[in-house]
């Protein structure tokens, strides 16, 4: 199998038996750029004919993203409706935008395309844990938090101390392609803020904030529960040359003049020849001059420059990249006329890269015919600041047994293959240009939307709070999941109203509670005043109190399980049984045995029965992975190890069920 890789401005290509990628775009370039920009990626994909193009961006929406996200709808558009792309009949596009959730906007964009040649094709599943086969089109737009074929995080503030906030983190995405398995990560890091602080040190203060988020990063991939699979990892690394030793060579017979500014700090530095007094090199925090011999420099001598670029050796243990033959890819000219200068804002450098583990070595092809190729696109082409940075990769084909599901049906005639869907509604891809890729889309807070991007878009009604009503049996509706501190504190009020019931009656624990347990619960047949009587992965928990039970038939007509509920003194606790995969609504929780037919998934609600003040308690609590009821003489821990937190719930027979996790990267 061939593969390219391009990060946010690199290009990733799995055609028949090959594979490619471009890298990031500024969506706030003007329509004449984006249309050369578009041209020179889709001339590289006809040229290489890969099964799979798998494209990275940063900055989705550019630099002004509040007003700017219309441009993306454009770009994705013209993505999906271009001629060169129509053989792709499969298609995922993550595109981060939700910049109302400010403690989770990476402003990333992985875009997945895969010829109809291809077949085999699977991605992960970071929630079940297994591969799903890939089938149509689909968009997952604005807030993407909830999506599960996905595992995304932005970088703990602390990493980029000097600043009051940042968009950079990750977006991990795993893919089988004919039973061979690898992960792709969409990455941005940290940039320069400023040249004249960033020469002071060697290496800069800079790329020591780089290099503490991209270990984090690879330890986390390193110690997490999944299973080690070879990594292409690809995006804007803002790895730069290391500017105090390439400015010492460039000034060695030259005198200085520094010019300082606001608080006596030094704003500018010029360089001056020591015979004729010409002009050199000059510095700025944003600019970078090298006056006359810039663009022969950077751009016709870049070979001469590889010595500086050190930043990649940090990190040579782990990560192997191809050489590199081709100018920085970073800060070129966004003048349409001019696509061989460099901007002089910065000291342009090897920003934008494709990086893999050393495992990734053993599933690609390096001989002399299926040699891999590592270059810019549009090389002497406006492609904006950032050019596309392309790979283009053979695969090994894998000799193992198939990690997708068979099927029964032609993948070739299956009736998903042509269809799109816009965050979850399918939608009529003949009409492409009547499409936008923000409907329905899920924002955190809808009322910090532009009032003109509000007014374009078609989104999804929140649940309201309105009290359900003890005998109708509503389905709410999840939008959103859950942030941690949400999760956490309804976990807790309801600890509160159940830690009312009398303790003395309860059933003491039988074995003793460990904080990590993550046992397996089973049910208790001998109990007949049990709570409920639920088969499976379910250990139902009793009490020896006096009981009253109601059955309510299900108001749906579908011939459901009634619901149960269970009364004692001032609350009310609704168990509705048997609920299958197809009833679940978005925000529902498949049961943790699903070969199980009797399966559970539990809602729990608490409702006051009396108008006498009681303990408050949340409408309605859905537990991401709990199977289980809580019940009195429950005991809640929160835990927080290394990046992940965790709520741990114990039960009075001891064991201890993890309901909730939440990592940062």
């Amino acid at each position: 199998m061939d593969k390219i890789l391009v990060d946010e401005r690199a290009v990733i290509k799995y055609m028949h038996e090959k594979g490619l990628i471009p890298k990031d775009i500024h969506n706030d370039m003007p329509d004449h750029m984006l249309k050369l920009w578009l041209r020179e990626v889709l001339k590289t994909v006809h040229n290489y004919e890969p099964g799979m193009v798998a494209l990275h961006c940063q900055e989705v929406g550019g630099k002004n993203y509040e007003a700017s996200m219309q441009h993306v709808n454009q770009f994705v558009k013209a993505m999906l409706g271009c001629e060169e792309l129509q053989k792709y009949d499969r298609a995922r596009v993550f595109l981060d935008e939700d910049y109302t959730a400010a403690d989770k906007f990476t402003a990333l964009g992985n875009l997945y395309f895969i010829h109809e040649c291809l077949e085999d094709v699977a991605i992960w599943d970071f929630m079940e844990c297994r591969f799903v086969p890939v089938e149509g089109r689909e968009v997952l737009s604005g807030n993407i938090e909830n999506v599960q074929i996905k595992e995304k995080a932005k970088f703990p503030q602390d990493f980029f101390p000097d600043f009051k906030w940042s968009r950079k983190g990750f977006i991990r995405t795993r893919w089988s392609i004919r039973n061979v398995q690898f992960d792709l990560i969409n990455i941005h890091l940290f940039h320069d803020a400023s040249n004249i602080i960033a020469m002071q040190d060697s290496p800069s203060v800079y790329s020591g904030n780089r290099k503490a988020a991209f270990l984090h990063t690879l330890k986390r991939f390193e110690q997490d529960q999944f299973d080690k699979v070879p990594m292409f990892i690809f995006g804007d690394f803002n790895f730069r040359l290391d500017s105090k030793r390439l400015v010492q060579t460039l000034t060695s017979k030259t005198k200085s003049i520094q010019t300082k500014g606001k608080k006596d700090q030094v704003s500018k530095i010029v360089y001056t020849d020591e015979n004729n007094g010409k002009t050199v090199l000059t510095i700025e925090s944003k600019g970078f001059d090298h006056h006359d011999k810039h663009t022969e420099l950077f751009f016709k001598r870049a070979k001469t420059l590889h010595k500086y670029d050190n930043e990649i050796h940090s990190y040579k243990d782990k990560v192997a990249e191809f050489d590199i033959t081709f100018p920085p890819s970073y800060p070129f000219s966004e003048d349409v006329n001019d696509g061989m200068c460099y901007m002089k804002t910065r000291c342009p450098s090897w920003c934008d890269r494709i990086l893999l583990s050393h495992s990734a070595k053993n599933i690609i092809f390096t001989d002399e015919k299926h040699k891999p190729r590592y270059d810019l696109i549009g090389k002497d082409i406006c492609m904006g600041d950032h050019k596309p940075v392309y790979l283009f990769l053979h695969l090994k084909r894998s000799q193992g047994n198939s990690s997708v599901p068979s099927s029964p049906v032609d993948p070739s005639k299956s009736p998903l293959r042509n269809s799109l869907s816009i965050n979850g509604e399918v939608m009529d891809s003949s009409n492409i240009d009547s499409i936008n890729i923000h409907d329905f889309a899920v924002f955190e807070e809808e009322t910090a939307l532009l009032p003109e991007f509000k007014n374009s878009v078609r989104l999804k009604q929140r649940p309201s709070n309105t009290q359900q009503n003890l005998h109708v049996n509503t389905k709410p509706t999840v939008e959103r999941k859950a942030s941690f501190q949400e999760i956490a504190s309804k976990v807790l009020s309801m600890e509160k109203v159940l830690m009312r019931w009398p303790k003395s009656k309860l059933r003491p624990r039988d074995r003793h509670h460990s904080s990590s347990s993550e046992d397996d619960l089973h049910t208790d047949t001998d109990s007949k005043e049990s709570m409920s009587n639920i088969d499976g992965k379910l250990d139902n928990a009793s009490t020896h109190t006096s009981q009253s039970e109601i059955s309510l038939t299900d108001p749906s007509g579908e011939g459901g399980s009634p619901e149960r509920v269970v009364m004692h003194d001032d609350v009310v606790l609704s168990v509705l049984s048997n609920k299958h995969e197809h009833d679940m609504g978005k925000g529902d929780v498949a049961p943790a045995n699903q070969n199980s037919p009797k399966s559970t998934s539990l809602l729990v609600n608490i409702i006051s029965l009396f108008p006498a003040p009681t303990v408050s308690a949340p409408e309605l609590l859905q537990l991401p992975t709990a199977t289980e009821v809580i019940v009195p003489s429950t005991q809640v821990k929160i835990s927080h190890v290394d990046t992940t937190k965790y709520i741990h719930i114990r039960q009075q027979n001891g064991s201890s069920t993890r309901v909730f996790r939440e990592t940062s990267v």
